[in-house]
């Protein structure tokens, strides 16, 4: 790992030096001065002054996890010998009485030597609970909102933000960078965007993809490993705002026009159905409350149900669906319910 007193050629100097200005900078309080221009217009110090840069955003984001405090503590040692050692670079005294600044400055070269490349890369992990709902500002400035029992992983690095949506649901606000597209992968479907909003459900073997607002392309990947495509899939599709993209296991996409306030009722704790099967209802109902509803009959899953339904009222639910579908509910434990089916005169449903 590159530290203070290595500083080995060109490229590491720049690093330095643009490590320097951006601790002199914060200390001032200040976006820029004529002597820092003046310094940014020399040769490599603008591509220097930009990876310091995102560096130290990423620094200012994960400042608080476990693994970040132990290496600032680390860096900070770093940093009173390299005061004691140097009387170059980082060692001018104005630059040496705030120590703990200048700690972050040892850990941004930390994060940006060979070293410190799992730093960069490692992923975040987010996840919410049955009945819980997150929204997380990414270090570019898109905002994840995430579903209840839902999970996702986040790693961003220099060309690309790649994320995982390994369950559940969850609204993707991008931030616009052309330079480095936002890609979510669920199940065999990676979407890529570079600056748009839109919502991703893993419902059961379905895959649920809807666009909000801009543009995003659905590619497939479930024959990549091969080198080939799912037969189903043409090569890619492009959604526009308003629409959804259905996939599911050995079926063709299907793509639908959306109504986007019944797919995003979850951020406001309203679950909208409009004419869906029972057993995939029951599966986003589920996500909300304690009391988990289980159906054994296929005939029961496949009933379809519309309404609105208040998130986490898992007996309301219960009760309203017994009362217009031809179900009753047992009450198996208690913290189980099944829907069967009820049978009316004749044996008949």
């Amino acid at each position: 790992m590159n530290g203070i007193g290595d500083i080995r050629d060109d490229g590491d100097r720049r690093l330095a030096e643009a490590a320097r200005w951006r601790v002199r900078l914060s200390e001032a309080d200040v976006s820029s001065t004529l002597e820092f221009e003046t310094w940014l217009n020399g040769p490599g110090n603008r591509q220097a002054w930009e990876k310091v840069s995102r560096s130290w955003t990423y620094f200012d984001t994960v400042a608080h996890a476990p693994e970040m405090i132990a290496a600032r503590q680390a860096a900070l040692g770093d940093a009173e010998r390299a005061g004691r050692r140097l009387g170059g670079i980082l060692a001018l005294p104005r630059l040496i009485r705030p120590l703990a600044t200048l700690a972050a400055a040892v850990l941004v070269l930390a994060i940006l030597g060979s070293g410190g490349y799992w730093w960069m890369n490692h992923p975040d992990d987010y996840r919410t609970a049955v009945g819980e709902r997150r929204v997380i500002t990414l270090a570019d400035g898109s905002k994840l909102s995430l579903d209840a029992n839902s999970e996702v992983t986040v790693r961003y690095a220099d060309h690309e933000r790649s994320l995982h949506l390994l369950s559940g649901q969850a609204r993707f606000d991008v931030a616009h960078d052309k330079s480095r597209p936002f890609t979510v992968v669920a199940g065999n479907q990676k979407v890529i965007a570079t600056g748009t909003a839109f919502n991703i459900e893993m419902a059961g073997p379905r895959v649920l993809v809807t666009l909000i607002e801009g543009h995003v392309v659905v590619l497939d990947e479930s024959g990549t490993a091969q080198g080939m495509l799912t037969p189903a899939w043409p090569h890619r599709i492009e959604l526009k705002a308003g629409q959804q993209l259905s996939t599911g296991p050995a079926v063709p996409p299907e793509i639908s026009q959306a109504n986007i306030q019944h797919v995003t009722a979850w951020t406001i704790g309203q679950l909208m159905f409009d004419d869906e099967p029972l057993y995939s209802v029951v599966d986003r109902v589920n996500r909300y409350s304690g009391t988990h509803i289980v159906i054994d009959d296929p005939r029961v899953g496949a009933m379809k149900i519309s309404g609105v339904f208040n998130a986490g009222d898992a007996a309301g639910f219960v009760e309203i669906v017994s009362h217009y579908l031809p179900v009753k509910a047992v009450t198996l434990d208690a913290h189980t319910i099944a829907l069967e089916s009820q049978k009316k005169e004749g044996g008949a449903l």
